[in-house]
């Protein structure tokens, strides 16, 4: 029976609560249009147009050891550079000499998708004390009959060395070079043994000694040191253009370094402002007040059935893959069709052609590798990746009830150029989960274990893009299996979802965009004979389809407005009910002011101070109440859900790369149907109106659960949120956010708290880097308590709220070749109580240690 599933979650409850330390009942409380389906933007660093000599300071005072300063430059979109910033500490006149060189730089300009946009680059120059002045010459030197040539390789990345200095000291007269955009260099020098000396920005010195022979060439391969290694390093840029209205971007470290997420990038959302959750460590947000079937999980685009491992284990797409997460909390433009709720968008990017990576992650709960190998010859670059989850290894400490295993897979094939390529990506995943075997008797102390739920898909997404002046199409076919199986229940899923896009840039001031989609699905369903709730819910099922068109335009009538109208028009329909649906959205932004930041050009869009509004009409055809692969469609007999989204607020940048955003929201659900509702209707004790009753109705029967699923409500969400973040390159990262929120349905005629409704939430996120190439982050997450059902009344009290402390501890080191990464993960590191239903209270801790290797 369907009921099955329910109880192996319930059991993963359980199952926490007896690894838990009881808790004493007295315990206090990107560019605008279609989103690309196959690669982010492209970025190209500045390059400088000249020498980037920095003079040796007259009167300078004597010194031995080579002299290093590291500053922050700041280059506009001109490539002239606005500003430095010292990072090494003072070292006058060294410090004073590279500033003044450095303000007469020129380069040419970064470029974020082709566009010029302002960047924050380190420049690091070295001083070697020049050596005692040479005799007068009486020839031109040494004739230079050897050579010294090779490349140049970052230790621990195998990257290159770009920009690097290489001086060759033979005696008392010194030979210099440049190495090129590759890390390759050739300098002639003469015979004789020789000190070598390679200084690059970013990098520690490299000191060499070597003998060189004349008429010979000797090749070399240098591994230079870098000042600090980060593998989650992000660009930041100083010209993002503001597009959106409601979505939050993470990428580098603040996807793959916060605390408490196992470096997961998909729970990073669970940080952030809007979302609350079912269960502290259960993946099922509640996003903006609405129903966790309501929120999408998509990578680039398309949808995941099944974006999380059971219980608190990872997603099921590799993070090196994610190259940024994209959440919509409300005002998703019109390419997301389909739900009603928030979107969640994992974004890849195509792999350069000269790209190779290993990377390893072993920890205590999994083990999982990733392999990027550009094939020349084919004109290809393979990604492949897998992981396999052995946490059944630490529930068997505990418990031998349960036992839990997983798996997932990537392989990725990039093919073309970045105008006109193809992609072939194939994932999948499946879950185990086991418990005590039907034929196991009772009170065995050590019985049988068999699984009594099985979650599986697979997909194949085959990707075309062609790039022809301002015009950019992408097709896409993604085919796939979906199933779940239980012990009396078996479902699986066919699907082939085909989609043909079109982005049409006139000019800087209106982008075009426009496609058709369609899904098409097969259900095979296998329910025992009976009154099983699994075979009523889904009744003759067999079948299901969808199709949609969609236009929108990006709209800069001025440099000060920014208008994204669309509409997109949905056709869903089963082997017994057809449904259609216009969805018709709207943004817009408006340019309030500019303020005068010493860190951000007057001109970039990082100076501005925006306000922005969206409203916009959502459907969804009914979902089941959790995500699970196969048993998500339920029949349109049961009707649309629909919600009317409203949005306005406010982005002021501040000094230091801060930004606060405030957005207040009103979202109308009209209906919504297949909530997640888990409280009873009314108690039948006399319990005290302030306490949590002991006693509840729980005989509740078949056909009345089944009534409450299907029954359509009226609901209604609104609050207010509000985000400071810091974005930077160097420093610390992170932010704060609050959330003050009300999420309710129409009952009896009134309305009343939904059995998620969260008035308080409050995250603290913080990443520091630290010297020796350690890091550490911490995060603090508080959630006001839930509503619950007293003698008074439906959802008339609440349960206590919980406070949760996780911290997280790296260390890179470099080993030969290898990139090597120790981390701690401590999730709930203070042991504090969390209330899961009324009166029941659990303490957990959850930690982690692992280390991350990358060749």
């Amino acid at each position: 029976m369907i009921a099955r599933a329910f109880l192996s979650f319930a059991l993963a409850i359980s199952l926490i609560a007896s690894l838990a330390v009881p808790a004493r009942a007295d315990d206090p409380p990107p560019d605008a249009g279609v989103p690309p389906a196959d690669a982010g933007p492209s970025f190209e660093p500045p390059h400088a147009q000249g020498a980037t000599d920095v003079p040796y300071p007259t009167g300078a005072p004597a010194h031995d050891a080579p002299i290093v300063v590291t500053v922050k430059l700041l280059v506009d979109a001109t490539g002239v550079v606005q500003k430095i910033d010292p990072i090494t500490p003072p070292q006058p006149p060294f410090d004073e000499a590279v500033a003044v060189a450095a303000r007469q730089f020129r380069f040419d300009p970064a470029r974020y998708g082709g566009n010029p946009v302002p960047v924050e680059i380190t420049f690091t120059h070295t001083f070697i004390a020049p050596p005692p002045p040479p005799p007068p010459p009486t020839d031109n030197g040494p004739a230079k009959t050897a050579v010294l040539k090779g490349k140049l390789v970052q230790l621990g990345t195998r990257g290159p060395v770009p920009g690097a200095t290489i001086t060759v000291i033979i005696g008392d007269r010194r030979y210099e070079g440049d190495a090129d955009a590759h890390g390759k260099f050739e300098l002639p020098v003469p015979p004789g043994a020789a000190k070598i000396v390679v200084t690059a920005p970013g990098h520690n010195v490299f000191l060499q000694q070597e003998t060189l022979v004349a008429a010979q060439a000797l090749s070399v391969t240098y591994y230079v040191e870098r000042d600090r290694y980060d593998p989650y390093e992000i660009v930041v840029l100083g010209d993002q253009r503001r597009e959106e209205v409601s979505r939050i971007t993470l990428r580098g470290p603040e996807i793959k370094q916060i605390p408490g997420t196992f470096g997961d990038p998909f729970r990073v959302v669970q940080a952030l402002p809007g979302v609350a959750a079912a269960v502290s460590l259960l993946p099922f947000p509640i996003v903006r007040g609405a129903s966790p079937s309501s929120t999408g999980f998509l990578l680039d685009g398309t949808r995941v059935p099944l974006l999380y491992h059971l219980l608190s284990g990872p997603s099921v797409i590799h993070p090196n893959f994610i190259d940024e997460i994209q959440f919509y909390p409300g005002g998703a433009p019109v390419p997301y069709g389909g739900y009603t709720g928030g979107i969640i968008d994992g974004r890849t990017v195509r792999a350069r052609k000269d790209e190779h990576l290993l990377d390893f992650d072993a920890n205590l709960l999994q083990a999982g590798g990733f392999v990027r190998q550009p094939i020349p010859k084919l004109g290809v670059t393979v990604t492949a990746a897998g992981r396999y989850g052995y946490p059944g290894l630490i529930l068997g400490l505990a418990t031998n009830q349960v036992s839990l295993s997983y798996w997932d897979y990537q392989l990725r094939v990039d093919g073309g150029t970045a105008n006109d390529g193809w992609t072939v990506f194939g994932f999948g995943a499946s879950d185990t989960l086991e418990t005590p075997a039907a034929t196991a008797m009772p009170g065995d102390p050590n019985p049988p274990l068999e699984p009594s739920l099985i979650l599986g898909f697979h997909r194949v997404d085959l990707r075309y893009h062609r790039t022809v002046g301002g015009l950019v199409t992408t097709a896409r076919l993604v085919l796939g299996r979906d199933r779940t199986k239980t012990r009396a229940n078996d479902f699986s899923v066919l699907i082939a979802e085909p989609s043909l896009m079109l982005r049409w840039k006139r000019d800087k001031s209106l982008v075009l965009s426009g496609g058709i989609e369609g899904s098409l699905r097969s259900i095979n369903q296998y329910s025992p004979p009976g009154n099983d709730p699994a075979a009523i819910l889904t009744g003759s099922l067999d079948r299901f389809t969808n199709a949609a068109a969609l236009v929108e335009a990006l709209w800069r009538p001025t440099a000060k407005w920014l208008i994204r109208p669309g509409v997109r028009a949905d056709v869903w329909a089963d082997n017994e009910t057809t449904k259609p649906a216009i969805d018709p959205r709207l943004t817009v932004r408006y340019q309030l002011g500019r303020r005068d930041l010493a860190d951000v050009p007057k001109d970039s869009d990082d100076s501005a101070v925006w306000l922005k509004g969206a409203v916009g009409i959502y459907h969804q055809p009914p979902r089941f109440v959790l995500p699970l692969p196969g048993l998500d469609i339920m029949p349109l007999k049961y009707g649309l859900l629909r919600s009317y989204q409203s949005s306005l607020g406010v982005e002021l940048p501040l000094e230091e790369r801060f930004q606060l955003t405030a957005e207040g929201f009103y979202n109308r659900m009209d209906p919504t149907i297949f909530d997640l509702s888990v409280n009873d209707a009314s108690v039948v004790n006399q319990a005290s109106p302030t306490l949590f009753p002991t006693t509840t109705v729980t005989g509740m029967d078949q056909q009345m659960f089944i009534d409450r699923l299907t029954k359509p409500q009226l609901g209604r969400s609104y609050g207010l949120e509000f985000l400071l973040r810091r974005q930077a390159k160097s420093g610390i990262f992170g932010w704060v956010s609050y959330t003050l929120s009300r999420s309710e349905r129409l009952r009896d005629g009134s309305y009343v708290p939904y059995d998620f409704d969260r008035t308080h939430l409050i995250n603290v996120v913080a990443g520091l880097p630290l010297r020796r190439n350690w890091d550490v982050g911490v995060r603090m997450q508080y959630q006001s308590g839930k509503p619950s059902t007293t003698t008074e009344g439906y959802n008339t009290a609440r349960t206590a709220g919980y406070v949760r402390f996780d911290v997280r501890v790296d260390k890179r080191v470099v080993w030969k070749k290898w990139l090597l990464d120790f981390y701690v993960d401590v999730t709930n590191i203070a042991l504090l109580p969390e209330e899961v239903t009324a009166g029941q209270k659990i303490r957990y801790v959850l930690p982690t240690l692992g280390v991350r290797g990358r060749f």
